[in-house]
């Protein structure tokens, strides 16, 4: 009885100390109601805005696609840059009727300098069940090979967005089988490109915007009524940009914080009246000049990125921090005031949003027109802001030299194999930040660089394979003033040999070391010189103490220990992955958090245990008390195989796995009144699982993986009512939940790995095809090695998730 009251007098409490807090107030805010206004602006029109005036053509191409032929057809999108191919080609890929039609689709981004390997990669990602790793060995002749197997006997529709000249679609042709009706759409520049991959099919050249066309996109853009005393004013400016959609949603860009009419006459002033090209540069040209001071360096500094890149946003900022191009606010962190900058940059419509972070419509990854990004090289070079160097433009000259002496910043697109990249001597004594990107992720390289000529540097970064080891050290082990370095490769388990020099990193705050473990004698160096540490990312991590690193904000991720003790002191700690708990350190960490009232301001953690280890059963109970949680994984067992019934209950993402569970857990997981996504792996035993009506009533994807016991889903009316994707991998699973049909917000059903009985139930005639035909895109991966034990290991399961599929 006594425990019984006792309990009840810890919940009073607990209510009485969270009353009245929602999710919307432990969400990032900025500062004022003016910046909050200005998110609603930023990305209130991202997605049909550009589209005005686009939408015969996205008819006429969906038609064209719709055709049934006996051939592989190309279809094509030309013009010249800033037309709205892109646009329109995103529209037609995303369009209802499209994704109903094809059995699976991927669109991949080509650029000037294709890198045949990684467009390769990046369809078979979408329209295979190979992973990163299984494609890391592979040469070109075995990615087109394994595609083309992929595609055979599918109608498939490929997207090739921006291809440059014909040897591109010669060399990826042969990845394309001619089965059953399928398609690939290019966009590209010129005509000669789209005729020559198939002279015999659909060509389309989007027209100009008209003047009411143009002037509509303008008021979107600009913010502005259709009707407005800036009218005249506003359709002379259109009139200049000659009906290119690029060039108007620029200029609404510029004109969104004028309001007066003079402001517009000064704007209208500086357009020019020449050819097109001509007018697009000259209004992006006046976008750049018309920016606030403090923004231009960010602008430029995106410049330094590859063509068609998806820049994460994080990242983006902690190099503009280590340079300190943005500085700390009162009332806000320096974090916050780099992603307001570049939602100002968004909002001007200079940047565009890749991915929206899940919650939020705010930009997960971000990227560049590639007008915008020509506009950047320009003025980069002419400001020696920064340089992009190749291996062939890697040139001593005395002319080059001259360049040298004042460059800030330079980005090396690294394109062959087995060449070294060697900084002349002495010429950077400016340079700040320096970035080694290789065309080829596989392509390893050996970068050379002198200490001496390199004192000012502040931001490394190593992205593939280096060649060997020891020429890493060489190159950063004297940088005494970095406050960035990264170093990450496209493989798994990788040891790096740094050695004590590392000491030598005492301004550090981003050490970014994904796949790599970090052995102990390295992390007792770290913790005890890096106390201005703020970020640090690696797989396994050796942690023998972190008293001294205060600041911290991620440790990502940490191979348990009596460490943990010491999580109580990082006040600061945003996001937390620990993986190899056993009883001890596991008890550990529950102690930090139940006794020391530790982590009060983590957002994300991800915990993994050893095999046969479980979850003690208060820990879900105290982590429910963190208001701030908002991202939860936990790989390992339960007691008695039963999940908690608490759960932090703002939380918006959730991954389990491995967890043995012996009871259905919906019951407890859909009263999640805010969760967006779930994935359960290897989580139930049982044959039988129910969602309930009014259960999860936010979540938008779904995905059940590896639960090869059930056999009954059952999904009642009202469950689930915003549900866009799910994923089913489930072997004895023998029907389609009948309540999919009440899904009416469900556009992606994804079956994987299933057997070929179910796969038919889902298609046109199957038993089950009533019950998903509202859905416009199924799709069936029906080819799976089968996964052997070793690869089934949590630690290798864990790292895919970190690493590839749901890393935050």
């Amino acid at each position: 009885m006594e425990t019984i009251f006792s309990k009840l007098k810890d919940i009073s409490k607990r209510q009485k100390r969270y009353a009245g807090i929602t999710i919307q107030q432990i969400m990032p805010s900025t500062s004022s109601n003016t910046n909050n206004m200005l998110l609603r602006r930023v990305y209130s029109h991202t997605k049909d805005d550009a589209t005005v005036g686009l939408e015969d053509h996205t008819k006429t191409l969906v038609s064209e696609l719709l055709k049934e032929e006996d051939r592989l057809c190309v279809v094509s999108i030309y013009g010249m840059g800033g037309l709205g191919k892109t646009t329109i080609a995103k529209e037609v890929y995303n369009h209802r009727n499209i994704k109903a039609h094809f059995d699976c689709y991927a669109w991949t981004s080509i650029s000037q300098q294709m890198s045949t390997k990684e467009v390769l990669k990046e369809i078979l990602r979408k329209v295979s069940t190979l992973t990163s790793k299984d494609m890391g060995e592979m040469n070109e002749v075995e990615l087109v090979g394994n595609l083309f197997r992929f595609l055979g006997g599918k109608r498939y529709l490929i997207v090739l967005d921006d291809i440059w000249n014909t040897t591109d679609w010669d060399i990826l042709k042969p990845a394309f089988p001619n089965s059953r009706g399928s398609k690939v759409m290019l966009s590209t520049r010129k005509l000669e490109v789209a005729r020559h991959a198939d002279p015999m099919s659909f060509h389309l050249k989007p027209r100009f915007l008209t003047d009411d066309e143009g002037w509509e996109l303008l008021c979107r853009k600009a913010l502005i009524p259709l009707s407005s005393d800036l009218e005249e004013c506003g359709r002379r400016m259109v009139k200049k940009c000659g009906g290119l959609p690029l060039a108007i949603i620029v200029l609404g860009g510029i004109l969104q914080s004028k309001r007066s009419l003079g402001e517009w006459e000064n704007v209208s002033k500086k357009i020019g009246i020449s050819g097109h090209e001509s007018r697009v540069l000259s209004i992006l040209s006046l976008s750049y000049e018309e920016l606030p001071y403090h923004l231009k360096p960010l602008f430029l500094y995106l410049g330094l990125f590859p063509e068609d890149s998806n820049i994460p946003v994080k990242k983006l900022v902690r190099m503009w921090m280590g340079e300190r191009l943005i500085k700390e606010q009162e009332g806000e962190t320096i974090e916050e005031v780099g992603r307001q900058c570049l939602d100002e940059l968004i909002h001007k419509c200079m940047v565009q949003i890749g991915k929206k972070r899940l919650g939020e419509e705010r930009a997960k990854t971000c990227r560049l027109h590639d007008k915008m990004r020509d506009l950047c090289i320009e003025i980069g070079k002419k400001e020696n802001f920064f340089k992009v160097m190749s291996h062939q433009n890697n040139d001593p000259s005395s002319s080059f030299t001259a360049v040298f002496l004042k460059l800030r910043r330079c980005a090396i697109h690294v394109e062959e194999k087995g060449k070294q990249y060697v900084f002349p001597k002495h010429l950077t004594p400016c340079l700040r930040t320096a970035i080694f990107i290789p065309k080829d992720l596989s392509i390893k390289y050996s970068p050379n660089i002198v200490y001496k000529d390199f004192k000012s540097l502040k931001v490394l970064e190593f992205q593939g394979e280096l060649k060997p080891e020891k020429e890493l050290c060489g190159v950063v082990k004297k940088l005494s003033n970095l406050r960035y370095l990264s170093a990450t490769r496209d493989r798994y388990k990788v040891t790096f040999e740094f050695g004590n020099f590392i000491g030598n990193f005492v301004c550090l705050e981003t050490l970014d070391l994904k796949y790599s473990h970090i052995d102990e004698s390295m992390c007792k160096v770290i913790s005890n010189v890096m106390p201005q540490l703020r970020h640090f990312y690696g797989f396994g991590i050796q942690l023998s103490e972190i008293n001294k690193m205060r600041r911290l904000e991620t440790l990502w991720s940490a191979r348990a220990g009596p460490w943990i003790t010491d999580l109580v002191k990082l006040t600061n700690l945003d996001k937390l992955g620990i993986v190899r708990l056993d009883e001890k350190t596991i008890r550990l960490f529950t102690n930090v958090i139940v006794v020391g009232g530790g982590l009060d301001k983590l957002r994300s953690l991800y915990l993994h245990t050893e095999t046969e280890i479980e979850f003690p059963s208060d820990l879900l109970e105290y982590l429910s008390e963190k208001i701030h949680l908002l991202k939860l994984g936990l790989l390992g067992e339960f007691k008695n195989g039963k999940l908690p019934s608490l759960f932090p209950s703002n939380l918006i993402k959730l991954y389990l796995g491995f967890t043995n569970l012996s009871e259905d857990p919906m019951p407890t997981l859909e009263k999640l009144q805010h969760l967006l996504f779930l994935r359960l792996y290897d989580l139930y035993l049982g044959k039988e699982m129910v969602c309930s009506a009014k259960g999860f009533p936010k979540l938008q994807n779904l995905q059940i993986g590896y639960s090869n016991q059930l056999e009954e889903w059952t999904v009642e009316e009202g469950a689930m009512p915003c549900l866009t994707k799910c994923l089913i991998d489930c072997k004895k699973l023998k029907m389609v939940p009948q309540g999919f049909k009440f899904l009416t917000m469900l556009q992606e059903l994804k079956i994987f790995n299933m057997p070929k009985s179910f796969e038919q139930r889902v298609k046109e005639g199957g038993e089950d095809w009533r019950t998903v035909q509202h859905i416009p895109s199924i799709i069936i991966y029906n080819y799976r090695e089968e996964v052997s034990e070793e690869r089934r290991k949590k630690e290798d399961i864990f790292l895919d998730y970190l690493w590839t599929k749901a890393t935050i």
